[in-house]
């Protein structure tokens, strides 16, 4: 039985250094905030700033079960990266790993989308770095890695990282990313590594990916499409049927079946992300507005106001330390 929200793999036992918490399903698996709380101990006991991030280097692609072993058949970069980001769902629910091409660059994003789940450095650094070890199979050198970012403010002497990598990462950024040159997408697979077979694996990633769907409730769906794209403006009915492959009808009666009324999630997904933001105190009000979907500051401080019967200025001084 997986925890609500998961991270699942065979790496995660040798990562954390202990079986303690997890489930096997046939994989270890284990709740999510867990998984992101351990490794952030395991990040505060580090004095090398590096090993978080050369952890997530050294994972090699069957260490991630499913997804990696479908990424293992890839002949380019651009095949592998699209096949992580297909195949992240049976790696890690309530979370998104998007690759987009913007011209000469192609951005790989990633972050937990629920904003409960806080601070997450360790994790953030973990995936980056994955993603890093994938291009490294690949041959990338490192000008072909134009730019990273992290969400979380920097906390520590980064110029060992930024020596490593032969860049400054950005902080306090909307998400982890890490940008790539598009040039670098057509890379072939090192000559010293062997390329899996494919069609066995991509025939279990598709199976896996089929099983999750059918196990995953309409309800959650729309839930982690809101978390993933409130701050573009995806707050809209019609907009989220239309991602489901589904008329807003459809998606009404569906969503009824299961007790549940698109408002009601939309409205919760503001409300916990807005709790959060607030509790952080890095942003003003009239970003964390635009963040969840408002139009401007004011129509976020009436929502707020029937949440809580408080003004969201209020809450965010009674947890200031």
């Amino acid at each position: 039985m997986k925890p609500s929200s998961w991270i699942r793999g065979p790496f995660l036992p040798a990562l954390l250094g202990s079986a303690e918490g997890f489930a096997i399903d046939p994989e270890p698996v284990l709740a999510l905030d867990s998984f992101v709380r351990r490794l952030e101990d395991q990040r505060a006991g580090q004095q090398d700033v590096l090993a978080i991030w050369r952890w997530g280097e050294a994972i090699v692609p069957h260490g991630i079960g499913l997804p990696g072993q479908a990424l293992a058949s890839r002949r380019t970069l651009g095949e592998a990266l699209a096949t992580l980001a297909r195949g992240f769902p049976l790696l890690q629910s309530d979370s998104s790993l998007t690759v987009d091409h913007h011209g000469d660059e192609v951005h790989v994003t990633y972050r937990v989308l629920d904003p409960r789940i806080w601070p997450r450095r360790a994790d953030a650094e973990l995936t980056l770095g994955l993603i890093r070890g994938i291009c490294l199979r690949y041959g990338v050198t490192r000008d072909a890695v134009l730019d990273l970012g992290f969400e979380h403010p920097a906390d520590r002497d980064l110029r060992a990282l930024a020596t490593y990598l032969g860049l400054r990462p950005r902080f306090d950024q909307p998400l982890n990313r890490i940008v790539l040159a598009a040039r670098a997408m057509a890379n072939p697979l090192r000559a010293d590594l062997a390329v899996s077979a494919a069609t066995e694996a991509e025939a279990a990633l598709e199976r896996g990916l089929n099983a999750l769907r059918r196990q995953t409730p309409l309800s959650i769906q729309v839930q982690d499409l809101l978390l993933a794209h409130l701050d573009q403006g995806l707050v809209g009915q019609a907009q989220v049927a239309a991602r489901l492959q589904m008329s807003e009808r459809t998606l009404r009666r569906a969503l009824a079946a299961e007790g549940r009324s698109f408002h009601d999630i939309l409205a919760e997904c503001r409300r916990i992300h807005a709790q959060a933001l607030l509790a952080r105190g890095e942003l003003p009000l009239c970003e964390i507005a635009l963040r969840l979907g408002y139009s401007d500051q004011s129509a976020f401080s009436r929502a707020f106001a029937r949440w809580h019967g408080t003004a969201p200025r209020t809450l965010r001084r009674r947890t200031e330390p």
